[in-house]
């Protein structure tokens, strides 16, 4: 679903919000994942309450 979400953001465009591109490099066994949120601070959905603040900011999509 995040990879759907982030083609159609790029496809498309946002309007009237910003939105955060981020990144976990452990995802998927170290593979790395990305998700789109629309707060600043890291809120990882890949591995809940264990690494809750794992990843980092990649993109700003206004």
């Amino acid at each position: 679903l995040s990879n759907a979400m982030i083609k159609a953001v790029d496809a498309y465009g946002v309007s009237d919000v910003k939105l955060y591109r981020q990144h976990c490099p452990m995802a998927n066994d170290n593979q790395g994942a990305d998700w789109i949120s629309s707060e600043k601070q890291i809120r990882n959905p890949y591995y809940g309450d264990q690494m809750l603040t794992c990843g980092e900011v990649t993109d700003t999509i206004l």
